[in-house]
């Protein structure tokens, strides 16, 4: 084989690894629109200070393990972040305790430090939100 052949299929096979690597990153790592959606919607809650709207498509657990009142003060400390600008970006899926959960990277346009938020969902109800 001359030196253009080898050269040519050694790009080739560089452009099939990478592409394939590709397609599996994409597959493994793809957003949760559901989950995805119920983070923006939680998050605006907490900007606003909607404790009932933050709750209602909870499940029963949900709802009993988050207090009014610890609400407003976690709505309290966040809402201007919030209120400057955010980004949510999709980090992985994990498995804990039975259910399947997700994480996401929340990015403050204001600086303020960046936070992670599991959430899980069960039967179509948010089962979990965990702000870190």
């Amino acid at each position: 084989m001359d030196f253009k052949r080898v050269l040519v299929l050694l790009v080739f096979f560089v452009f099939v690894v990478l592409t394939a690597s590709r397609i599996v990153n994409a597959q493994t790592q793809a957003p949760h629109p559901d989950e995805r959606a119920q983070v923006i919607k939680l998050l605006k809650c907490i900007e606003n200070d909607q404790y009932g709207t933050f709750v209602e498509g909870g499940s029963d657990y949900f709802k009993s393990r988050i207090s009014e009142q610890h609400f407003h003060n976690v709505s309290e400390r966040l809402a201007q972040h919030l209120k400057n600008g955010y980004e949510v970006k999709f980090l992985t899926e994990f498995k804990q305790a039975d259910l399947v959960g997700t994480l996401w990277k929340i990015e403050y346009r204001d600086g303020f430090d960046d936070a992670l938020v599991k959430i899980y969902m069960e039967n179509g109800k948010i089962a979990g939100f965990w702000f870190q």
